[in-house]
């Protein structure tokens, strides 16, 4: 993606302001993948993001630094989180950035809105870009309040006032749209959460054995993984005490640590030499190291909407070992591209883990293989970019 001080220019071609704030992680990744595909479909994309962003070049797509970031890799940065004033700072260099964003949104035909790193400030963007003129699409990938969004008050308040502002709104799954508020949900959509077999050929070949030597784990051992942001919704405590009761079983956890490694630091410690920690943001190559190496990747959400990690293991050909929460199950067969336990407890975990133990290696890999399959049929790319023109198209009708 190039970098570019405005929106770029297409003969006939329709215009996107597509609005992504973190530049890095998750979100970005779906963006990434998302933009791309719009440029195939004919879309002139401008990716407004994150100054210090990690988008790779794509043709078709213009990216341009909009929002500034402190972070907690400078010493200032660092001197702010520790007093408590970061997610502040953050937000005082957001609204300062929105000037921009809505002369930016000015020269687009239809203006996208992937989230924001604060929501209760969402209403406000959606409002500056709304007085635009042009039609605002949002994607809320997820829809249930989470502890650390409640700075500057509840997150589901937020989503309803942003749900008015926007033209049109998507979801990933049903179980988001029964969750949107029965006026708006007219304006909402379901378009599925896109493939990653992509993103995990980035990362390069990794081979199992070589994976295993380099994290110090037997060739034969059986291993389970947990990914991605470490919040304590995730239920890595439940995770750890699941598989303390599994003898045998390693498990490997990997990511940024908000709040999650914390809340499970003494079930974690319990476990010894049976658990390997890798904390922190882990590039694409490192990712594919740990996704070798493992047998299955655990979600023990205890609210989910969809989940970019779920899609990552289809991707690296890996099944998963999921709790019955939110849309999670919606992208599993039970039994066929992985686990779904029968609760979302640690009894019901600890069965379907040590189902998977017993199953044995190649049943996982069947598995695996199995969900790649399925991500590539049922989440590929270009029908969501697609569906997602077409939504663009009527929000420009209505």
């Amino acid at each position: 993606m190039s970098a570019a001080g405005g929106l770029p220019s297409g003969a006939g071609a329709r215009r996107l302001l597509m609005v992504e704030q973190g530049g890095r992680g998750g979100v970005s990744d779906y963006t990434a993948e998302l933009v791309a595909a719009l440029a195939a479909e004919g879309w002139a994309v401008t990716l407004a993001t994150a100054a210090d962003h990690r988008y790779r070049p794509v043709q078709g797509v213009t990216v341009v630094p909009v929002f500034h970031y402190t972070r907690g890799d400078t010493r200032f940065g660092r001197a702010l989180r520790e007093r408590g004033l970061g997610k502040l700072a953050n937000g005082l260099r957001f609204l300062a950035a929105l000037p921009r964003l809505t002369a930016l949104a000015r020269s687009a035909d239809v203006v996208h809105s992937q989230g924001w790193e604060v929501p209760q400030l969402g209403p406000l963007a959606l409002a500056c870009l709304r007085a635009t003129g042009r039609p605002v699409v949002q994607t809320e990938h997820g829809t249930f309040d989470r502890a650390q969004d409640r700075l500057f008050g509840t997150a589901s308040h937020a989503r309803r006032l942003s749900g008015r502002l926007a033209a049109r709104t998507i979801v990933h799954t049903q179980a988001d749209l029964d969750r949107v508020a029965p006026p708006l949900r007219g304006r909402a959509r379901v378009i599925p959460h896109g493939e990653y077999g992509g993103l995990a050929r980035s990362g390069g070949t990794a081979e199992r054995e070589r994976a295993r030597a380099a994290l110090d784990l037997a060739p034969d051992v059986p291993v389970t993984l947990m990914f991605g942001q470490l919040r304590g919704d995730k239920g890595l405590d439940d995770l750890a005490q699941a598989v303390a009761r599994v003898p045998g079983l390693q498990l490997l956890v990997g990511g940024q640590d908000i709040g999650g490694l914390s809340a499970a630091r003494e079930h974690l410690d319990a476990l010894g030499a049976r658990v390997s920690v890798r904390e922190g943001f882990l590039d694409m190559r490192d990712t594919a190291q740990l996704f070798a190496a493992t047998d299955t990747v655990a979600l023990p959400y205890r609210q989910a909407s969809q989940s970019g990690v779920l899609l990552l293991a289809y991707g690296f050909a890996r099944p998963v070992v999921v709790y019955p929460s939110g849309g999670l199950v919606e992208a599993v067969i039970d039994g066929e591209t992985g686990w779904i336990c029968e609760r979302p407890d640690i009894e019901s975990l600890t069965a379907a883990l040590a189902d998977s133990v017993r199953a044995g290696t190649e049943e996982c890999l069947r598995r695996g293989r199995a969900g790649e399959r399925l991500a590539d049929e049922r989440f590929a790319w270009p029908a969501i970019a697609r569906r997602t023109a077409a939504l663009y198209e009527e929000a420009l009708a209505g």
